[in-house]
């Protein structure tokens, strides 16, 4: 569950970061007067869907300053607020600090905390200094709107007699002149001398602080503005520049303890003209850096090391059938190599087909995500329903780390969305309900996401009630799908249910009822060429399979022939070949021969492919897998190994029953790959 989160928080900060830089695009090429509601609009759901999802992630700061500017932009979208050059200069500040955010994972030092304090504060008080929701031109927390050279003070404190009891800590105080600047803060509580320990002292104790800052004289004043006449204020200017940001200076200084009470602004001198060189380099260099505050900004929300980059998925896919292409011509080169006998065109094969494995390894993976990325969403939306519906279910999901095309993830959300839905709505019963069941009180859903060759399996599974086979079959009457003297199987009752309007709820709700959900399930589903089926038992459960065949994938298969056709077996799947002479058939069962003293039902591809030509003489056996269930597949020969790109057949032969694709071989002919599932699954059902 952590390595998900820290996943979707990763992936979060990308797509952000993005959509910052796109909507900062946006404002600096609006012209306020010509704005149109359109751009409000986008400017809006961008500031929504940052906060929202930075919200719902735990990225707190990121929350706390879109969400008053959502406001504002709310208001201008309603007419109450106009679009004004304050607002477009605030929205800017605003992506300024979100991208420090990103950058930092919220983990601020010290001047991007007084930046992030000052955006909120602007951004709260937008309307208070304009009559039109237009100037923000509040003050800054720290009193300066820029940054100045920096200046080192030396201060004192000391709190007036007979003010003690009524003072706040001053300690309190001294805190705050830290986020203004490099600061070094001495107390003296009875003998003992601390340094920037800002509570743990007397509260009548002196005070010595050194303040190296770039902040105005009226910034360390307003500091102390309101404990005036409680304390002994004072302070004096040492020397221009950041003394304290020079390491060596800071030692020596903190080397003078209790020293330090007894010293004013001319005791420090000879410090600071020991360091004088340094101090003038960094004041010559102050306007360069002011200069360049902007970009250095910029550069510091990559991260210093840039470790990942987003690239377009059409550039991916580009990538995808370069490879493939290079794969096809390096089955084609194996083939010439090992015609011409060329030994030294042979290994120069070799050594090019074990980059070409190398780089196809790569460039897959490149195209994958694991699934775990969006298991967070379907987590908290289980938790909300429960909370909408009151009832109690465990949400357990098992192979997160299984990896599929981006946009396949993406095109899945809503069709799991929906079935999780119906799950938690028509599957899971009620508390009471449970009870009177002899169940768990607490409902099970379960999602299972699996490799099955190059198919990807998800399974989602309830143990609630189960589908009323016999309301289904009332429904499908009073809506005239079938007769009332009709018989129709378990399985053509289920498929009923991904009809459109067709719907068990006896009462509509925010969740459902309308009919509306399972239909856009299958069809969203079927859009990416992969198919779902519905398995239930009353009282017991229920079960959504999705089948999702990759639609360009790269794997090893094994080449076999029948008469002088191609196929490809998916050398996964495959655990045994043997000749077919060595077997013996089992004549009391029908289609069933003895492979190692076991009974395995078996397919003759040569008859079921209504392929009539005579056989040869000696033929051959491919013992292949699916899930625990084992079959043999009768081919003319083996040819071997061969590292196949499987392509879709196209929409017109997507109702066959045995074969997931086609692949292009060395010698430029078509071999047809062979669904192993699928003819494992229609044994499986005579």
């Amino acid at each position: 569950m952590a390595d998900s989160i820290d996943q979707l928080r990763v992936s979060f900060v990308e797509e952000t970061r993005d959509l910052i830089n796109e909507l900062e695009d946006i404002l600096l090429s609006l012209e306020v007067d010509t704005v149109d509601n359109e751009t409000i609009d986008l400017i809006f759901r961008s500031i929504h869907t940052v906060k929202g999802s930075g919200g719902m992630l735990g990225f707190e700061k990121v929350l706390a300053v879109t969400h008053d500017l959502e406001d504002i932009y709310d208001k201008v979208r309603a007419g109450e607020m106009k679009f004004s050059t304050e607002l477009k200069d605030i929205s800017l500040e605003t992506i300024d600090i979100l991208k420090t955010l990103l950058a930092t994972d919220e983990k601020l030092n010290e001047a991007e905390k007084i930046k992030f304090n000052n955006i909120c504060r602007k951004i709260e008080n937008f309307e208070i200094g304009s009559d039109t929701g237009g100037n923000s031109a509040l003050p800054d927390i720290d009193g300066s709107l820029c940054s100045l050279p920096y200046i080192t003070y030396i201060i004192q404190l000391k709190p007036e007699s007979g003010s003690i009891k009524d003072l706040s800590h001053p300690g309190l105080l001294v805190h705050e002149l830290s986020f203004i600047g490099n600061c070094l803060a001495f107390a003296l509580s009875g003998n003992q001398v601390k340094v920037n320990t800002y509570e743990k002292v007397n509260k009548g104790s002196k005070w010595k602080i050194i303040l190296s800052t770039n902040k105005p004289v009226e910034t360390i004043e307003d500091i102390f503005e309101w404990v005036k006449n409680e304390l002994n204020f004072e302070f004096e200017k040492i020397c221009e520049g950041n003394l304290l940001g020079i390491e060596e200076a800071k030692e020596e200084i903190l080397k003078l303890d209790e020293k330090v009470f007894n010293m004013k602004a001319d005791d420090f001198f000879p410090v600071a003209e020991k360091y004088s060189s340094l101090l003038q380099k960094e004041k010559n260099t102050d306007a360069t850096q002011n200069d360049e505050t902007k970009a250095g900004d910029d550069a510091s929300t990559l991260g210093g090391t840039i470790n990942s980059i987003r690239v377009a998925t059409d550039k991916v896919d580009q990538l995808m059938n370069l490879v493939s292409e290079m794969v096809t011509l390096q089955a084609r080169l194996n083939l010439i190599a090992h015609e011409s006998g060329n030994e030294e065109l042979i290994a120069v094969a070799e050594k090019y087909g074990t980059f070409s494995n190398q780089l196809r390894d790569n460039a897959f993976t490149i195209s994958l995500v694991p699934f775990g990325v969006t298991i967070t969403r379907y987590k908290r939306m289980v938790h909300d329903l429960c909370e909408q519906l009151d009832k109690k279910v465990e949400f357990i999901t098992e192979g997160e780390d299984t990896v599929l095309d981006k946009k396949i993830i993406e095109r899945l959300s809503d069709p799991i969305m929906h079935i999780l839905r119906n799950s938690i709505d028509h599957g899971i019963e009620s508390t009471e309900d449970r009870k009177k069941a002899n169940k768990n009180l607490t409902g099970k859903i379960y999602m299972k996401i699996f490799h099955q060759s190059n198919n990807v399996i998800i399974k989602i599974i309830d143990d609630g009630r189960g589908v009323n086979l016999e309301r289904t079959r009332e429904i499908a009457i009073e809506k005239k799908i079938i007769t009332p003297d009709q018989t129709v199987s378990e399985n053509e009752l289920l498929s009923f249910l991904f009809l459109p309007g067709f719907s068990s709820a006896k009462t509509i709700s925010n969740v459902s009822g309308r009919g509306v959900g399972l239909d856009v399930v299958k069809r969203n589903i079927s859009d990416i060429r992969g198919s779902i089926e519905i398995h239930t038992e009353q009282n017991v459960g229920t079960t959504f399979t999705i089948k999702l065949p990759l639609t360009l994938s790269i794997i090893d298969g094994l080449q076999v022939k029948i008469d002088y056709r191609d196929f490809i077996i998916p050398l996964v799947q495959v655990d045994k070949i043997i000749s077919l002479t060595d077997i013996i058939e089992d004549t009391e069962l029908s289609q069933v021969m003895k492979i190692d003293g076991t009974p395995v039902p078996y397919f003759d591809l040569r008859s079921d492919f209504g392929i009539t030509s005579a056989p040869p003489a000696r033929r051959e056996v491919v013992l292949v897998s699916y899930e625990n269930e084992h079959i043999a597949l009768i081919v003319d020969y083996v040819v071997g190994e061969n590292q196949t790109v499987l392509k879709p057949l196209g929409k017109h032969y997507k109702n066959q029953d045995f074969l997931s694709g086609g692949t292009i071989l060395g010698d430029g002919s078509v071999a047809l790959v062979i669904d192993v599932n699928r003819i494992v699954t229609t044994f499986s059902k005579k």
